[in-house]
């Protein structure tokens, strides 16, 4: 019999995703809903950054947990993907960083969250990046470790499966989804208040 997510987790996830918030409500009350490109709007798109990278983070977790209660044989893969997942929503929030220090301007917060997450990002960029940061490295090597894990899998073409047939289409998936997208919503909202003035 399929239990129901634990509330525990909806608990948890609401608690960081109003941490995220907050720091987002303090950070346009600095920046007065935007100013030039200055630190308050650094400090605005790294805080809405932030927020994102929670929910992304709460999602990948929600979601590993749902098919670990659904199919406990796929859990050491979902753990995998839970944390590759992880790994490269840490790294497009790092690039945020990188681009607020050295160029500011291909920021996109006027045209939504689309935008605002698919920014310009070069090989020399990511040269740059890596000479510049250690820490920027490691996270590379473990997102390559993790891509071959979960790529190189023997259970990886069944979960996919599973989730385009089964998963997706259950009640807990699409609560987790809706809860997804409300958060998205939030951010999509902060976003539009970190502009150039």
């Amino acid at each position: 019999m399929k239990r129901a997510l634990p509330n525990k987790i909806a608990e948890v996830m609401s608690s960081r995703i109003l941490v995220a918030s907050l720091g987002i409500a303090i950070t346009l009350q600095i920046a007065g809903g935007g100013t030039a490109w200055g630190q308050s709007l650094a400090d605005c798109v790294r805080a809405t950054a932030s927020a994102d990278l929670v929910a992304k983070t709460d999602f990948q977790r929600e979601l590993r947990d749902l098919v670990v209660q659904s199919r406990p044989e796929f859990e050491a893969l979902a753990t995998v993907n839970r944390d590759l997942q992880t790994l490269l929503a840490e790294a497009r929030r790092a690039k945020v960083d990188y681009l607020l220090a050295h160029d500011p301007d291909r920021i996109d917060t006027t045209n939504g969250l689309a935008r605002f997450s698919n920014f310009e990002w070069s090989d020399e960029d990511t040269a740059n990046f890596r000479e510049e940061s250690r820490s920027y490295r490691q996270l590379e090597i473990r997102i390559s470790s993790l891509k071959e894990q979960n790529n190189d899998h023997p259970d990886w073409p069944e979960l996919r499966e599973y989730f385009r047939v089964e998963l997706s289409q259950s009640a807990d998936f699409k609560a987790i989804m809706a809860r997804f997208q409300n958060h998205q919503s939030n951010v999509e909202t902060a976003i539009a208040r970190c502009r150039r003035d």
